[in-house]
Formats: structure tokens, C-alpha cells, sequence
């Protein structure tokens, strides 16, 4: 397995999921499983999925590895290197690259196997793993498999599918948590609770793979995959949205659409999800950390470093105010996480929650105000993009006019208040400060990795304090 680490080790870093930046990728094997073959395949040596423990990164990856003859027909993208003997060299393929690694995961899932790893390094407990299928689902007869293009934290494969009757089936689409953490991934928890709910607002659902393995502090467990069925041809709706804007198209009946669909999924979640009502701590942690959000965009953004008086403010008044019931939220809503789907309308994905939140954060009850902050900020950046690309000013205007549509939307979706509910002022004292700390988030994110993007959060800031 030595090889194997070390060809790892110089791969790894190169891949868009590796959370490096530029460092020297150090590995050490916390434990692997195998998988069996779910059909023949000549030249198909071993499947196996490595769980390694990056020094370098302080954090826990993922790796489908399969080893098969060397062949030049290898699809480039999936190839690690050679291992083995010179006289009987064979390629180490990247799983998700290799059709049979899909193959055989989602036999696993659909069998509710239970599969058992070898000795591990150190004589901790060896990897376990386990299939959950969703009750009732059932798949075709898997035909081949490809990797979606442009995923960063996790890597998702399509699997075409074939019906008994021969005919092209309903398309899967698994998704590999690439960084693994310990706990429950929402990803899994929610979008399979809303599936079990019967909501269509989020993909069927056919199973999930959850494991136990080793860390340096003792076993932990987690979410390792997730398969649902995949929309094939279908736009997000930052595409929708930002087609429209460039013609000059009129948004707002979607935008109150998208605006009733978000307001199903949370009373959905609040339904069949633990809610609590928040405490005086609940609102004083939730305030600070915004308040720490600012504290650290402000060195690295000049531009918002002025202004820290007026957004005090506006945290302070979100403090004073009463809060909702905390329940289970999308946590990283925007248009980009949003299908538009024929006969089905608007479609949520990627429950994960922001990528950058510790997991018990992104597991734990918060307030609906954060998602409608986050499409309203969407909206803005369709405006933004349109403006950085071809200085289209009318888009201010678009943008506001689909801003006020989803907010209709959504109040209407909620249906009647609970008499313990927070009043109307209230609530957009609230929202003020969450789409406010949003765009704090964003002017911070910009500055690192995008800094052409910088004037759309900064801008927003601005607007956002004249409005308050």
C-alpha cells in the first residue's frame, strides 16, 4: 500500500476537492474496503476505497481507487499511475473515473450490503460500511458511468441506466463525499427526510453509503455517498434567472414561485425535523459570530472597513428582536442550488450547507431568515454579473423587481402564522441583518478567490446599510 500512498500523495494535491493550497500532500492510511465486482470484467484487478489521513490538511479523504491492466484506452483524467511489479505493472485509476467502482456501489446500496475492510496500520478497528437503500427504490440495469464536471468539495457520477424493457431509465446520480467528516452530512439527513415526506421539491432518492472508521481520537462514523435520481438536461436557475436579465425578461412569476417552493421546504423540514425555540445564548452566539465575520472581512476588505459603526447597528437591532422557532434550513441556498424541471417546477439541491461552517453548525437548527437572505443576495448577483459583463445597469431594477416577488412568494407559501411568531417587523429586522452578514461573507470570499467580483458584495453592503 506504500506505493499507493505515494502515488496519492502527488495527485491529490492536484485536485480541485484537495483543501491545499499548494502543500506537499502528507499521507497516512486510516483503513480501506473492498468492493466486489457486481459483473465480470476482464483486465478489473481489485476495487477498493482508501480512507487517508492528510497531516498537511488536518482532515480526512476519500479515495475509490481501482486497479485494472494497463491499457491505452485509459481515460486520462482517471489515472493515478502504475503500480505493482515491473513484469506485471497495472494502472491505479481515480474510481470515480471507472465505471466499475459506480457498478459495484450501487450493488452495495441496492443489496443493503455490509461490507467489512482489512487490518488497519495502527490495530485500530477496521472500516465498516454499510448500504441504505431508501424503502421502495429500485434502479435499472446499469449501462455506463461519466463524472459531472465542475464539483469542487465532493464528485458526483452520473450512471445511465436501462429499464426491463430494454429502454433508456430514469439516470442516477451518486455523489462521493470526498472530505470526510465525522456525524451525519445534511446533504444525506435532509434531503432524504423531505424524499420520505413525499415533497417533490428535492430529487427521489435511492440510498446512501455510511461508514465507521479510525481517527486519531477513536471511531467516528459518517456519511461516505449519496445516490438520487439525476434531472437530465435541465438549467439551474442562476442560468434561468441571468437569461431572463439579459433580455430584459420579466422574472418576478418565477421569482414568486421559487419563493413559495422555498417556504414548502421549510415547513416541510420544521414538520418532520427537530425544531427548538432559541434561547438568549441561541441569538448572542448567532449575532457575535456574525459580528467576527465582519471583524475578519474588514482587514482584508478596506473598502467595508468604514462602516463598521452602521453595521454594529443593524447587528444590534437583529439581537433586540424576537427570533423564529430554530429548525432545519438549506443553509447555502442560492440560485445555483435550484433546478427548473418540467412538470416539476423548482427542484432543491445540495443541502450540505456552507462548506466553510464546521459540520455541528451546519447539522444544527437555525433560523429560515438565512436562506431567504442567500436567494435575495442571488438575485444581486445576477445583477452584478450583468454589470461586470456588459455594464448593464437595468439590472439593478430586474433584480429588485424579483427580490420583492420571492419575498411575496414566500409569505404566501407560509400560509397563517403561529400566534408565538415573531411580528413582521421583527422578522425583517432579522433578515436585514442575515442578508447584511451574507454579503459580508461574500465580500470576504471575493477578496480571496474571485477579486474581480470584489464591487458586487462591496456594493451590496452599501445599498444594504441606506436601506436600514
Amino acid at each position: 500500500m506504500q506505493d499507493v500512498l505515494e502515488l496519492l500523495g502527488g495527485w491529490m494535491p492536484l485536485q480541485r476537492w484537495y483543501a491545499g493550497r499548494g502543500e506537499a500532500a502528507q499521507l497516512r492510511l486510516l483503513g480501506s474496503f473492498e468492493l466486489a465486482p457486481a459483473a465480470p470484467e476482464p483486465g478489473l484487478r481489485l476495487i477498493t476505497v482508501a480512507l487517508v489521513r492528510d497531516d498537511a490538511t488536518q482532515a480526512t479523504y476519500q479515495v475509490p481507487l481501482v486497479i485494472r491492466d494497463i491499457d491505452s484506452a485509459m481515460p486520462a483524467l482517471g489515472y493515478i499511475g502504475a503500480v505493482g511489479e515491473q513484469s506485471s505493472r497495472a494502472s491505479l485509476v481515480d474510481g470515480a473515473h471507472d465505471p466499475a467502482f459506480a457498478r459495484a456501489l450501487i450493488r452495495l446500496i441496492s443489496d443493503e450490503a455490509e461490507v467489512v475492510g482489512g487490518p488497519t496500520p495502527n490495530g485500530a478497528e477496521p472500516v465498516r460500511v454499510y448500504g441504505q437503500p431508501m424503502p421502495g427504490s429500485r434502479v435499472g440495469e446499469f449501462v455506463t458511468a461519466r463524472v459531472l464536471q465542475g464539483e469542487q468539495s465532493n464528485t458526483s457520477i452520473v450512471c445511465e441506466l436501462r429499464g426491463d424493457d430494454g429502454e433508456e431509465a430514469v439516470p442516477l446520480i451518486i455523489k462521493i463525499f470526498r472530505h470526510l467528516h465525522a456525524g451525519d452530512n445534511p446533504d444525506v439527513t435532509l434531503q432524504t427526510a423531505l424524499a420520505a415526506a413525499g415533497s417533490l421539491r428535492v430529487p427521489p432518492t435511492f440510498g446512501q453509503l455510511a461508514g465507521v472508521w479510525s481517527e486519531d481520537e477513536g471511531q467516528v462514523s459518517g456519511h461516505l455517498a449519496f445516490a438520487q435520481e439525476f434531472f437530465a438536461g435541465v438549467e439551474d436557475a442562476w442560468r434561468v434567472a441571468l437569461r431572463a436579465a439579459e433580455g430584459g425578461e420579466d422574472f418576478t412569476p418565477l421569482a414568486r414561485t421559487l419563493g413559495e417552493a422555498t417556504a414548502e421546504v421549510h415547513e416541510v423540514l420544521r414538520r418532520v425535523m427537530p425544531s427548538v425555540a432559541p434561547t438568549t445564548t441561541d441569538i448572542e452566539i448567532a449575532v457575535e459570530q456574525m459580528w467576527r465575520r465582519y471583524e475578519l472581512a474588514r482587514v482584508e476588505v478596506p473598502a467595508i472597513a468604514e462602516h463598521g459603526e452602521a453595521i454594529e447597528r443593524i447587528y444590534g437591532r437583529a439581537a433586540d428582536a424576537q427570533w423564529p422557532v430554530l429548525q432545519r434550513i438549506h443553509g447555502d441556498y442560492h440560485l445555483g442550488q435550484v433546478l427548473a424541471v418540467p412538470d416539476r417546477g423548482w427542484v432543491l439541491l445540495d443541502f450540505e450547507g456552507e462548506p466553510l461552517r464546521p459540520l455541528a453548525e451546519r447539522n444544527a437548527p437555525d433560523v429560515p431568515q438565512r436562506d431567504v437572505a442567500g436567494m435575495l443576495r442571488s438575485f444581486d448577483y445576477v445583477a452584478g454579473a450583468l454589470r461586470m459583463q456588459a455594464g448593464e445597469e437595468v439590472a439593478g431594477e430586474w433584480a429588485e423587481a424579483s427580490r420583492r416577488a420571492f419575498l411575496e412568494g414566500y409569505a404566501a407559501g407560509q400560509g397563517e402564522a403561529d400566534e408565538q411568531a415573531p411580528s413582521a417587523a421583527d422578522l425583517e429586522i432579522l433578515l436585514a441583518a442575515y442578508e447584511l452578514d451574507k454579503a459580508v461573507y461574500e465580500a470576504l470570499y471575493e477578496a480571496r478567490h474571485r477579486p474581480d467580483w470584489l464591487p458586487i458584495p462591496v456594493a451590496a453592503i452599501e445599498r444594504l446599510l441606506a436601506d436600514a
